[in-house]
């Protein structure tokens, strides 16, 4: 069973990969064109239905 550091330590590994994917996805969306996110975005939403 980890310990309460351990606990931290992938909790803090967590949040970075996060804020590295929201800073990625930003960049991302705001460097093409809408109509190319737009469809990623539909594709991504659609295939939850599946």
């Amino acid at each position: 069973m980890p310990n309460l550091e351990e606990l931290r330590d992938q909790q803090r590994a967590n949040v970075a990969q996060r804020r590295e994917f929201v800073r990625r996805w930003a960049e991302h969306v705001r460097d093409a064109a809408d109509e190319d996110w737009s469809a990623e975005v539909n594709e991504v939403i659609d295939s939850q239905y599946e």
